[in-house]
């Protein structure tokens, strides 16, 4: 019993150290919110005194005309329009493997799944290129038309719709429902779950997207909220730190919401074969 009694005691203090460990940032992150640029190069862990929480979220709301409002708008665009078309798009391939036998079907999930494989900054480099083509450099079309296709959604997916029994297909069938009424109206209410884990891990990706607008875009106006508060600069073109990292929790917010609403449908799944 002692012996049990001390190893509860190590594995305590260990999570206890993890959770400290995990925590610290988003700490250093609040406190530094409440101090102006001397006082963050004092590099005390204490609020700021005077706290300038205040007037850090007021410059931020007036920095240039309220362009922060343009940024974080664009991070919603991107992040909503982006992962609900990808995952809607993965959704009707997921079914398509599900309900349907095609040459090569085994062949092109493989495929997929090696594709989910390839670091997405691989690819920065080739859409470049192609968008330069296509004369759609610096347009949000640029940073919107890449997040439509997520290979990883499609494999993970494909294992969401293979967990519906194939009874449930037959009697749709059988009832005289045709495809499109067994998508919507059957199969995709029973993987509603991994619809939104999906949707939840695909906003965060896109919402945390820094080298492609990077690399694409050059106007202020189109950049998202994470590309755009590393330019806030002042009259001088000075970083202005404690700007930038009160805009940097405004980052963090919206996730957290996100992410506190949707918790009770997020479900991980894995691939099983039919």
């Amino acid at each position: 019993m002692k012996k049990r009694k001390n190893k509860n005691i190590i594995i305590s203090f260990i999570l206890i150290g993890l959770s400290i460990y995990f925590i610290f940032p988003f700490y250093w992150l609040i406190i530094s919110t409440t101090k102006n640029v001397s006082q963050l190069f004092h590099k005390s862990l204490l609020p700021g005194k005077p706290n300038h929480f205040i007037e850090n979220i007021q410059s931020i709301f007036s920095y240039e005309n309220g362009i922060f409002f343009k940024w974080l708008g664009n991070s919603f665009l991107y992040a909503i329009v982006g992962a609900f078309l990808a995952i809607f798009i993965a959704c009707l391939v997921g079914y398509a493997f599900r309900r349907y036998d095609f040459y090569g079907k085994r062949i092109v999930f493989i495929l997929i799944l090696g594709f989910s494989m390839v670091p997405v900054y691989a690819t920065t480099l080739p859409l470049f290129m192609f968008f330069k083509d296509l004369a759609l450099i610096n347009t949000r079309l640029a940073i919107l038309l890449p997040s439509f296709v997520n290979v990883f959604s499609v494999y993970l997916m494909v294992s969401y719709w293979n967990q519906i029994p194939d009874e449930v297909f037959s009697a749709a069938e059988i009832d005289g429902a045709s495809d499109w009424l067994i998508f919507y109206k059957i199969g995709l209410p029973n993987i509603i779950p991994g619809f939104i884990t999906l949707f939840l891990l695909h906003f965060v990706t896109i919402w945390n997207n820094f080298f492609l607008p990077l690399v694409l875009l050059n106007t202020r106006t189109k950049m998202p909220l994470i590309l755009g508060i590393t330019t806030i600069t002042d009259s001088q073109g000075h970083p202005v730190y404690n700007l930038t990292l009160t805009a940097s929790l405004f980052t963090i917010l919206p996730l957290l919401i996100l992410f506190i609403s949707l918790q009770k449908y997020f479900k991980p799944q894995f691939y099983s074969s039919k």
